[in-house]
């Protein structure tokens, strides 16, 4: 039996322990450009970390900037936005702009929009690590 395994049947498969396990997995299996395998694995753990904590826990957000990594390197542009959206936005809220979780979120969708040919897109969110963007729209 595979450690995973033993780690699943004693702790459960919802376990935070057991999710934290199934994310790093995910996390090398991009890595190791296994992406079918990772997919599966970042989506096993983020349906369960909605379920179990919440779509705005930190954990959550770890999950949905990391897909969303995964996805830019696909070059699965569209859905990488959303995730990175989600992510930049509630680790904004839960964690602040200067935590470096927000950062990192931030920085991700800069990449992507590098990755994306959309510079003008890249460079805003360049500008609004300085200085948010403005939501009241003016």
């Amino acid at each position: 039996m595979l450690r995973s395994e033993a780690r699943e049947r004693k702790l459960g498969q919802d376990h935070p322990i057991t999710l934290d396990f199934v994310h790093g997995l995910a996390v090398l299996r991009t890595k190791q450009k296994r992406y079918d395998e990772a997919e599966r694995l970042f989506n096993k753990a983020l349906e369960s970390r909605k379920l179990k904590l919440g779509e705005d826990h930190p954990d959550t957000l770890e999950t949905k900037n990391d897909l969303a990594v995964l996805y830019k390197e696909q070059e699965r542009y569209q859905e990488a936005e959303k995730l990175l959206f989600e992510a930049v936005e509630g680790r904004r809220l839960r964690l602040r702009d200067e935590h470096p979780h927000t950062l990192e979120s931030w920085h991700n969708l800069i990449e992507l929009y590098e990755a994306w040919g959309k510079p003008e897109k890249a460079e805003e969110w360049r500008l609004s690590i300085i200085k948010p963007p403005d939501k009241s729209g003016g």
